[in-house]
C-alpha cells in the first residue's frame, strides 16, 4: 500500500483517489494498457508530501446511465464483455465501473472543499461513447462527472492533453452549455478527429504536428487559459495523458517530463485556487515515462 510522504508547506490541499486493485487493469500481457502504471504513478504522487489517499466509492449503475445506454451498460456489467478485451472478464468490467466511481469520488472531494486538487489516475477514459467502448476506454468518467457537477450548479472546463483527441468526452458534453472541452493532441492519429473548434458548443481543439514538443504544449495551454477564463469555470477537469512523452510508443509527440511539470505549473498560475480534478488518461510506458510524467504534472498543478 502507499505510504504518505512529508508535508510540503504551501502546496495546494491534494487528495489521491487510489486502490491497489487498479493493477488488475490488464487486457493481456502484451497490450499497451498495463495497470501497474497506476500503482507506480500513485506511489510517486504520494511521496510528494501532504497528499491524502482515499479509496474510491463503489460504482453505481445510475452513474453510468448518465451518459451510457442501458444495453451497453448491461453488456459490460452483466455479460462482462467489451470490445476492448476477449471473452467474458468480470474483473475488468468491475474495474471499468470502479474507475467511474473513483473520478466521481475525486469530484466529491473537490466540491466538499476537502481538497483543491483531486487526482485519479485511471480516470480520463475520453474515447468511450454512449453505446460502445473505444480506444481502451470503456466508460466516460469525465463526462459523467461533468454532468454531475453541472446538476449541482457548476461550470466545468475540461483540458485534455492526451496525445489522442478526446472525442468521447467532447461528444458526450457537446449539448451542455455549462461544459467547455479543450483537447491538445497529435493531428491525424487515432481517433482521427479534433481538427477544428466549435465555439458555439464551447468545443476547442489544438491539433499538433508530429514532433511537437514542450514549447507547442505550452502554447496550446496558453490558448486554453485564454478561452477558459472567458468561460469562467467553477471547476477544472484535466486529462493529463502521458502518451505525448517522447518515449511513448503510441504517438509521435516530443514532450518531456519537465514539459509536463511546466504544463501543470502553467495551469496552476492561471487558476491558483480553482478546484482541479486530474486524471491520467493514456500513457504506455508503464514502468518509467508514464508514471513519472503524471507525477510531474501533478506536482506542477498542486504547487509542489
Amino acid at each position: 500500500m502507499i505510504e504518505l510522504g512529508l508535508s510540503a508547506g504551501a502546496a495546494r490541499p491534494t487528495v489521491l483517489i487510489h486502490d491497489d486493485s487498479y493493477a488488475g487493469w490488464v487486457f493481456d500481457s502484451t497490450h499497451p494498457t498495463q495497470g501497474r502504471r497506476f500503482l507506480l504513478g500513485a506511489e510517486l504522487i504520494a511521496k510528494q508530501g501532504d497528499v491524502r489517499v482515499v479509496a474510491p466509492d463503489e460504482a453505481s449503475r445510475e452513474q453510468l446511465l448518465t451518459v451510457h445506454t442501458p444495453d451497453y451498460v448491461n453488456r459490460v456489467l452483466v455479460d462482462h464483455v467489451c470490445d476492448e478485451w476477449a471473452g467474458a472478464r468480470p474483473n475488468l468490467s468491475r474495474l471499468a465501473a470502479r474507475f467511474v466511481a473513483g473520478t466521481v469520488t475525486a469530484l466529491q472531494e473537490l466540491m466538499s472543499g476537502r481538497a483543491e486538487v483531486a487526482v485519479h489516475l485511471p480516470g480520463g477514459k475520453h474515447h468511450a461513447k454512449a453505446d460502445r467502448s473505444s480506444g481502451f476506454c470503456v466508460f466516460a468518467d469525465l463526462a459523467i462527472a461533468a454532468h454531475s457537477a453541472v446538476s449541482q450548479g457548476h461550470r466545468v472546463a475540461i483540458l485534455d492533453i492526451d496525445a489522442h483527441h478526446g472525442d468521447g468526452t467532447e461528444e458526450l458534453c457537446r449539448a451542455i452549455p455549462q461544459v467547455l472541452t479543450f483537447s491538445v493532441h497529435q493531428f491525424g492519429i487515432f481517433p482521427g478527429t479534433g481538427e477544428r473548434d466549435n465555439p458555439t458548443d464551447h468545443i476547442y481543439n489544438e491539433p499538433l504536428a508530429a514532433g511537437s514538443g514542450d514549447a507547442q504544449l505550452g502554447s496550446a495551454i496558453e490558448r486554453f487559459v485564454m478561452v477558459a477564463k472567458q468561460f469562467q469555470p467553477t471547476l477544472l477537469f484535466i486529462a493529463s495523458g502521458a502518451d505525448g512523452h517522447r518515449d511513448d510508443p503510441l504517438s509521435n509527440l516530443n514532450y518531456t517530463r519537465d514539459g509536463f511539470s511546466a504544463a501543470g505549473q502553467q495551469v496552476q498560475r492561471a487558476f491558483p485556487h480553482l478546484p482541479t480534478l486530474v486524471t491520467g488518461a493514456g500513457g504506455y510506458r508503464p514502468d518509467d515515462a508514464t508514471p513519472q510524467s503524471w507525477a510531474a504534472f501533478v506536482a506542477g498543478v498542486s504547487g509542489r
